[in-house]
């Protein structure tokens, strides 16, 4: 399925040149499942994170397009907060499996790249998360993926 998902993506890139990296929705793939973003202005989005299963994250993002010019491209450095859900098999006290819920806040800091001809970013992140259920504790996350906008 990730094969014929990376396919059509990549012949929606090849098939378009409209630009739309700061408008719409945002669809793909990242190191962490299915990935969206909702541009909520010109420098305020929402990013949710689905893991194919097990958790779900959903982050409120600021983008600072000019805090780093690598290239003539749009490179956007963006921040943000927000939650993840989820689930995770444990072991209670009687030695029986089951199924914990998870809580967690967390942050997200992150660099885009946006390909000048095409509606498309590539992004690179990291997502330190404190869980408050399930298990407790810190932890550092991140992803790599692409997005089309729609």
């Amino acid at each position: 399925m990730r094969k014929s998902l990376i396919s059509l993506f990549a012949v929606l890139v090849i098939t378009t040149g409209a630009f739309g990296q700061n408008t719409g929705l945002g669809i793909g793939l990242s190191t962490d499942g299915l990935s969206a973003k909702y541009w909520m202005g010109s420098s305020n989005a929402v990013a949710v994170t689905w893991n194919f299963g097990t958790s779900v994250a959903a982050d409120y993002l600021f983008d600072k397009p000019d805090m780093l010019n690598l290239t003539d491209a749009t490179t956007p450095v963006y921040y943000g907060a927000g939650l993840s859900l989820g689930t995770h098999k444990g072991i209670n006290d009687d030695l029986e499996e089951t199924t914990e819920f998870d809580l967690g806040v967390r942050g997200v800091i992150g660099i885009g790249y946006y390909l000048s001809a095409y509606p498309v970013d590539i992004f690179i992140e990291s997502t330190p998360t404190l869980k408050l259920l399930g298990g407790g504790g810190f932890g550092f996350g991140g992803s790599l993926g692409i997005r089309y906008f729609f």
